[in-house]
């Protein structure tokens, strides 16, 4: 933070898990960098949910953390459609 502008935010990759995936997304479009569309595409939810499978509040938690992320970048997007996008299909 030192070397930052004030009022500048520092955006670090969140941690992710051991799976290796072509499904990730490309910012700050919040697209799919594996098949282009918006991300978390299909085929990642899938994975998500199998590497989650016995800890599905983590995945709520894991997916609200980029539910936030997304949102500093998709200020246009309206926010309930940012949570059925990031979090609404994790139940």
């Amino acid at each position: 933070m030192g070397d930052q502008p004030a009022g500048a935010v520092e955006h670090r990759a969140l941690p992710r898990r051991a799976s290796v995936t072509t499904h990730g997304p490309v910012l700050p479009i919040w697209t799919c960098g594996g098949c282009g569309a918006p991300w978390p595409c299909a085929p990642r939810k899938r994975e998500l949910r199998a590497e989650f499978a016995q800890a599905p509040v983590s995945l709520a938690l894991y997916m609200g953390a980029y539910l936030v992320w997304a949102a500093e970048d998709l200020v246009w997007v309206p926010a309930g459609g940012l949570y059925q996008r990031f979090v609404g299909w994790v139940r």
